[in-house]
């Protein structure tokens, strides 16, 4: 008798051991048989995919971070398991969800992981290598000296270090524009957009999407002028009141698909047009694209890829029977994606994404495409979290 109540005590903590033990087993289960996937709509980017294993990347330790993106992207029911985190912090009345921020308006990414040297090390902040971030740097200054033709260089600014005073008490850790500016050499032609965009922001102007790391469709024309007058082409700026916006409602980027919030803000994007726009000829990849804007965009979750298609190694933009123009060849990142469709209103366009491209040298591709100067557009959080930058020769 004695035997049968100590079971019966005992049966809710077997039951649970056995529950545990069984929803362990489904889940590693489904992660090891159910395929991979490429892309999450819910928190709208691309997934960490298995790694590759070599022994260098083993022993500098940026394999064992790899496995680890790789394990937490490909979890199973992870979107399930973010929604309820997201809940129950919103439930506790707390600020901050997956490395997001809510501020006044405003969602901004708060956690990094900041790359020094080739290893990559998790942070809770967004604190930055400030050694690492230099060396970049001094990189593109070097690129600079080498090339016989001008180099100019955009590095766009973070949410958090624009919208730093709505973030509800939260300050970004480090200066990193402080430290762009006191360190880039003045061979890398560096284009300060960080002053402008701040200006517009403080003064109400739409400029960075409240749920995208990314610039606005205005924020972009902003850095069309600093580019157009650092190039000497101030006087062929085109008037942003000559363009017609098209406008879609009920946006949300990154940022915002990362948080999971409950209630999440949403966003207006914007597709400045002109009557000209069908006389220019977009290519990704060697195959023509719908121009400027390929609108099916505006029916997936990835909406920010509605400019020039999204990343290709390789984008041209050219103006048919444009007349003679100088060709400006970029290096990018998707920052440059929305910038484009401005510059080239001036100029002939040969955009190469930097992942994809850093085995070519930028002197050989300046030859080979026969550009007239030479852009980079590299965001600030980019700039802290790979080398990409540095491998540029």
């Amino acid at each position: 008798m004695r035997e049968e109540i100590e079971m019966k005590n005992r049966l809710p903590d077997i039951l649970t051991v056995a529950l545990f033990c069984g929803i362990v087993f489904l889940l590693s289960a489904a992660f090891v048989l159910l395929p991979a996937k490429d892309f999450s709509p819910d928190e709208n980017r691309a997934l960490e995919q298995k790694p590759e294993f070599t022994a260098s990347r083993l022993f500098d330790g940026e394999l064992t971070s790899d496995v680890n993106g790789w394990f937490s992207d490909q979890f199973p029911a992870r979107g399930f398991f973010l929604k309820l985190r997201a809940a129950a912090e919103t439930a506790l009345f707390k600020r901050e969800n997956n490395g997001v921020i809510d501020g006044d308006g405003i969602y901004a990414v708060r956690s990094f992981n900041a790359r020094y040297s080739r290893r990559l090390e998790s942070r809770d902040t967004d604190g930055f290598y400030e050694e690492a971030v230099k060396a970049q740097l001094e990189n593109i200054g070097k690129l600079g000296e080498r090339l016989d033709i001008p180099l100019y260089t955009v590095i766009p600014p973070r949410t958090v270090d624009i919208a730093a005073g709505d973030l509800r008490g939260y300050s970004p850790v480090g200066d990193i524009t402080a430290c762009i500016r006191e360190s880039i050499p003045e061979s890398a032609g560096y284009i300060d957009t960080f002053t402008p965009l701040k200006a517009a922001y403080d003064a109400g102007e739409y400029v960075y999407y409240r749920t995208d790391h990314h610039w606005t469709a205005h924020g972009a024309y902003i850095a069309y002028t600093a580019v157009m007058q650092s190039l000497g082409n101030g006087a062929n700026i085109i008037p942003e009141s000559e363009f017609t916006a098209e406008t879609v409602e009920g946006f949300v980027g990154t940022t915002g698909a990362r948080a999971q919030f409950p209630f999440t803000l949403t966003d207006t994007l914007t597709l400045m047009t002109r009557a000209d726009d069908g006389e220019y000829e977009v290519t990704a990849d060697g195959e023509p694209i719908d121009g400027f804007f390929v609108r099916k965009w505006l029916a997936e979750s990835d909406k920010y890829s509605v400019y020039l298609d999204g990343t290709h190694g390789v984008t041209t933009v050219r103006r048919a029977g444009g007349g003679q123009r100088k060709t400006l060849l970029i290096y990018k990142d998707s920052f440059a994606n929305s910038l484009i469709p401005y510059l080239a209103r001036e100029y002939d366009i040969i955009a190469l994404d930097l992942k994809t491209n850093a085995a070519l040298s930028v002197g050989t591709a300046a030859a080979l495409y026969g550009a007239d100067a030479v852009l980079i557009v590299y965001n600030a959080e980019n700039l802290i979290t790979t080398v990409e930058l540095g491998v540029l020769k």
